[in-house]
């Protein structure tokens, strides 16, 4: 584990401040986790050859694509979005 003067040295090394490090650190880390749910989001809906939540409901209720895993699909999809989100709220709040 890095102690905190690991830290003040790698900051200097690449940054201005310690603060800007960090920030810029956790920045990047909000949008790796973005990257992925986007990634996970795109894979449940190409299953279905949907490009949005709303796609794959309207396919679900005309009955081409299944509703069962369609609905729970549908419902982690939403989730995802919510998710993907907040975390671009977050970097924007950063």
């Amino acid at each position: 584990m890095s102690t905190l003067s690991d830290l003040e040295k790698l900051s200097r090394k690449y940054s201005d401040s310690a603060d800007e490090f960090i920030r810029s650190g956790v920045i990047m880390n909000l949008k790796e986790k973005r990257r992925l749910l986007q990634i996970e989001r795109f894979e449940i809906l190409s299953r279905y050859q949907a490009a949005t939540v709303d796609e794959l409901n309207h396919k679900i209720m005309e009955g081409t694509a299944p509703e069962h895993p369609g609905w729970e699909d549908s419902i982690e999809v939403k989730n995802i979005e919510a998710e993907i989100k907040e975390i671009e709220d977050d970097i924007r709040t950063i």
